[in-house]
């Protein structure tokens, strides 16, 4: 038996497997490096390593794609296989990692809180636990999860900034913007290549509307957060994402081409970024070109594994597909959700309740069908946070349906949802007020 650095104990005879334990999850922290090629590493070394085995499933689960499962069950099996020698913290664990397969995941959270109580400092329960409240669209448990740990932990404690970063991002997403914005920075005096903590921060920026200001703080910490990172990839589209408010959209393809999806990617998570913002690009009336071709091509050639997995993930795809009238894509991406949808766990109802009508709206809005798109979104839009995203992310759908209301010559709606860009993102925001002069044009 041995412990990590804040004392957590695990199932290992060997110091080197801990080693690269603490290197695998500075990695998971920082998106810098490869947490899977560690782990495999000490493995190889140390077979009967399973916190090892149990950091792997986790890690690889929390990337939201189907076609990890297989691995997550091998390394999940490996783990069972010496869980005669396993502590009860790495017992529970083993736990998690079932109920997540069984798509349970708000049970799967609650275990991640019940080990917490017994070991606030086990930081990979928290940052997972982190990524699934994100996942599951639960703002108060991104925040109080991390909340509720955080007196054990302090400046002396290893990956200290990293629990700040994620502390700030719940924050911001439970909209106590000051808060945020306080935390991220002392995440970033700790650990400046914290890029987390500087997406928590960037957040801060959109939702205040502080657009000069985001442009400026992701360009200036740039060599922090871009180099090497995993997570790069969003924080250019958030920098492409001011430029887009202030409709400098050659900027904005030139980030896009050079940095947000510079290449075709087998990454959902980076699809995502790449199709969300090719579909606020076209609400503007911008040429993108066949880039949206390119992106409906990467995401049909993961449709087989990925369809009807996770209903944000297939919000996305349909996107692209019906950008691009792809209607055997979607044929079959609306029947793997029907499916879905028939089950009885957290995944089903959030493709029942939001992802399939989402899709018809997105579909319909495609097709030119205005009033269709809005009596499909407009009822889903309030609770959409259930499939998880952000407010960053979510606010996608309002904007489709503000120009949605303006195609089909619907001005007082238009003004109605407009209203709250104009009112919590001024007065840096351009986007709200350009929107607002063509609803008076109409």
């Amino acid at each position: 038996m041995q412990r990590d650095a804040r004392g957590i104990a695990m199932t290992t005879g060997k110091a080197e497997s801990l080693q690269h334990y603490e290197t695998a999850l500075r990695q998971f922290q920082s998106y810098v490096g490869d947490p899977i090629a560690t782990l495999d590493a000490a493995l190889a070394q140390d077979p009967d390593f399973i916190s090892g085995y149990l950091m792997k499933a986790l890690v690889l689960y929390t990337l939201s794609e189907r076609k990890y499962v297989p691995t997550v069950e091998a390394s999940l099996d490996a783990a069972v296989a010496r869980v005669e020698r396993a502590t009860e913290r790495e017992r529970m664990l083993m736990q998690v990692v079932r109920e997540l397969m069984t798509h349970d995941w708000h049970i799967a959270c609650r275990t991640l809180d019940r080990i917490l109580i017994d070991h606030p400092r086990d930081v990979l329960a928290l940052q997972v636990g982190h990524l699934m409240d994100f996942f599951r669209g639960d703002a108060l448990n991104l925040r109080n999860r991390v909340t509720r740990v955080l007196p054990h932990w302090d400046a002396s404690v290893p990956g200290y900034s990293y629990v700040l970063g994620m502390h700030a991002f719940g924050l911001e997403e439970m909209n106590q913007y000051p808060q945020a914005e306080a935390e991220a920075r002392r995440a970033l005096e700790l650990e400046p290549r914290d890029g987390w903590a500087v997406h928590a921060a960037t957040h801060v920026m959109e939702m205040q509307g502080r657009i000069d200001e985001g442009i400026e703080w992701l360009e200036s910490r740039q060599a922090d957060w871009a180099p090497d990172n995993a997570f790069a990839f969003h924080n250019w589209w958030h920098l492409a994402l001011f430029y887009l408010d202030g409709a400098r959209y050659e900027k904005v393809l030139d980030l896009y081409d050079s940095c947000v999806h510079p290449e075709p990617s087998q990454i959902v998570l980076s699809l995502i970024d790449a199709t969300a913002m090719l579909w606020r690009l076209t609400l503007e009336g911008v040429d993108v070109g066949r880039r949206f071709e390119a992106i409906a091509d990467e995401w049909e050639a993961q449709l087989n594994a990925e369809a009807g997995y996770y209903a944000f993930n297939d919000l996305h795809a349909a996107m692209a597909f019906s950008a691009c009238g792809r209607e055997r894509a979607l044929a079959q991406l609306r029947s793997a959700m029907s499916a879905a949808a028939a089950g009885k766990n957290a995944l089903a109802a959030m493709t029942r309740e939001v992802g399939m009508p989402l899709v018809t709206g997105i579909e319909a809005f495609a097709r030119a069908k205005y009033e269709a798109a809005i009596a499909a979104i407009e009822p889903v839009r309030d609770i959409a946070s259930r499939f998880g995203g952000s407010h960053a992310q979510r606010d996608l759908l309002t904007l489709t349906m503000i120009e949605a209301a303006l195609r089909s010559g619907e001005r007082a709606r238009a003004r109605h949802y407009l209203a709250e860009r104009v009112v919590l993102k001024a007065p840096q925001s351009r986007w709200g007020p350009r929107l607002a002069a063509r609803v008076g044009a109409h």
